[in-house]
């Protein structure tokens, strides 16, 4: 019975482990898109702009990355 307990317990233990990593990997990638600075007038200009054209944030700037990487690589053509 103690050798079946230690199995269980090694295994649970790795399965753990391995799940921990790969959450800390994610958390890791997530975090160095978060870490962007950018002045906080800034941002409450683009805020103020948003709203007058009626688009959500998120969106603007989605739309923003998207357009100027298909620059990047329209150049590199």
């Amino acid at each position: 019975m103690d050798i079946f307990r230690t199995i269980v317990t090694t295994t649970a233990s790795v399965v753990t482990w391995e799940i921990l990593k790969r959450r800390d990997e994610k958390n890791k990638e997530e975090s160095e898109y978060r870490n962007i600075k950018i002045k906080r007038d800034l941002m409450d200009e683009f805020s103020a702009s948003c709203d007058k054209a009626g688009v959500e944030m998120d969106f603007q700037l989605k739309k923003m990355i998207t357009d100027f990487n298909r620059e990047v690589q329209d150049q590199e053509r």
